[in-house]
């Protein structure tokens, strides 16, 4: 496993009745560890994590897992009705399956989601997505009934600790990022996080694969692991379709979007690159190196998009609703062959609520560069920009 990034401890936060109360509560778990065997691995149960870099699950018996997540913590997943196996005393205890959970980002719900288990909407006790930006109904209905609360933070920050305590959390799910404030805090009065890193991972599969991550945490594994070869094998059905079309027969496809004025796309061998080329179409930057998404100019990305034949810009259309809109980010857009031939392409209102449904992304993309191939999809995930 690639070494994870780090959260410093720097914050302290008072909260001594909290945190005794939280103590009594650990106590009372730990009481349950008897006089069992240390367990060991179950190989004959385990699940393979294939692809992800930045999770790692190990079946240990009676149905206790050990999952270590994106910053290297290791929890010990363990069923209501199991006791705690001994020497396992300095990892982080979770009982299963969780009832109540934050969840920091839209894209972990829809890997949660992807498991398509109506229930399990059940256990977002909070989210730090307004309720007027989610498109998905189970969040929808359960925000109006009351069940699910709106919290401020999670993506560059998290929530208050104070305010996390007094949900009653089995577990927050925190974006794993670099310095992310104030998850010391959480550390310091027993609020358990797993940090989950779906993000940093540097292919479709790897990403998919994260909703073995979520299902372990409500004892779905079988599941998660059927979930996920169903779409694996849907999209190798796909990408056999196009993997003949020699390369001049493949339309030329620009990936861009400009923030703050600066121009964003992506390297030739990033996993956006990769899946184009494996939906049927080439590359507008064939030759640019990097990670991440890289930064050019608006006149370098010009000089290699003008003629190719399809554009997406990867916003979401609530900000870039319309051409016009497009214009007014740089009128340079409007001198694009892809422009001018109605070929320009944006991401849908929750195309990251759906972040798992990486088969159907794959299907869109398909029709987009080989319309005769797919003749019954409707786009969904990427969806034309209007006029």
């Amino acid at each position: 496993m690639k070494q994870k990034l780090k959260h410093p401890l720097s914050v302290f936060l008072t909260g001594v009745l909290a945190l005794s109360l939280l103590n009594a509560c650990s106590t009372k778990d730990n009481e349950q560890a008897g006089d069992e065997e240390v367990a060991i691995p179950n190989e004959s149960s385990e699940l393979d994590i294939k692809y992800a870099e930045y999770f790692t699950i190990v079946y240990l018996a009676d149905g206790v897992k050990l999952v270590t997540d994106a910053d290297d913590r290791e929890l010990l997943l363990v069923p209501n009705d199991v006791p705690i196996p001994n020497g396992y005393g300095d990892k982080i205890l979770v009982r299963t399956p969780i009832e109540h959970a934050f969840f920091s980002s839209t894209t972990h719900v829809g890997l949660m989601g992807s498991l398509d288990v109506d229930s399990l909407y059940d256990s977002i006790a909070a989210v730090s997505t307004e309720e007027s930006s989610w498109t998905t109904p189970q969040v929808l209905e359960r925000f109006a009934n009351g069940q699910i609360k709106y919290i401020a933070g999670g993506t560059i920050d998290v929530p208050d600790a104070e305010i996390v305590l007094g949900l009653g959390l089995d577990i927050y799910f925190s974006i794993a990022y670099p310095g992310l404030g104030r998850l010391s805090q959480y550390e310091e009065v027993g609020i358990t996080y797993a940090a989950v890193g779906e993000w940093m991972e540097k292919s479709n599969p790897a990403y998919m694969e994260w909703i073995k991550f979520f299902a372990a945490f409500y004892n779905l594994d079988e599941l998660a692991d059927q979930v996920f070869e169903a779409k694996m094998q849907r999209m190798a059905e796909l990408s056999a379709l196009v993997q003949d079309i020699p390369d001049d027969q493949r339309p030329v496809v620009a990936y861009v979007q400009v923030y703050n004025g600066s121009v964003h796309t992506q390297s030739s061998d990033s996993t956006t690159a990769k899946e184009i080329y494996n939906a049927g179409a080439n590359y507008y930057l064939e030759d640019l190196g990097g990670e991440g998404n890289p930064q050019i100019s608006m006149e370098e990305f010009f000089d290699k998009a003008r003629d190719a034949d399809i554009l997406v810009y990867y916003g979401l259309i609530d900000y870039t609703p319309d051409k016009a809109a497009l214009l007014e980010v740089d009128p340079l857009f409007g001198e694009l062959k892809s422009f001018q031939n109605d070929q320009v392409y944006i991401f849908a209102s929750d195309y990251y609520m759906n972040s798992a449904a990486k088969d159907t992304l794959f299907e869109d993309m398909m029709t987009i560069f080989h319309p005769d191939l797919m003749p019954d999809h409707e786009l969904r995930l990427i969806i034309k920009l209007p006029d």
